[in-house]
């Protein structure tokens, strides 16, 4: 599960990491990311629908993306 820290971070720098959200998870649109506003929550949900991926994975990718930028 992701930290509250985390949370906050992917939302504040959101518009930064769209693109790389979307490079290592295809399946999502545009239009999927935008609708999800930088909300951990409802884009780990997201990812999961679209790519069948585990949610712990989800949130593992997520979280070294939001470390990394």
């Amino acid at each position: 599960m992701l930290d509250q820290q985390t949370k906050q971070q992917l939302k504040e720098k959101f518009p930064q990491l769209k693109s790389q959200i979307k490079q290592r998870f295809p399946a999502l649109s545009d239009d999927d990311l935008d609708s999800t506003q930088g909300d951990a929550d409802q884009l780990c949900s997201k990812i999961e629908q679209k790519t069948g991926q585990q949610r712990d994975q989800v949130e593992q990718t997520l979280k070294q993306l939001v470390s990394s930028s």
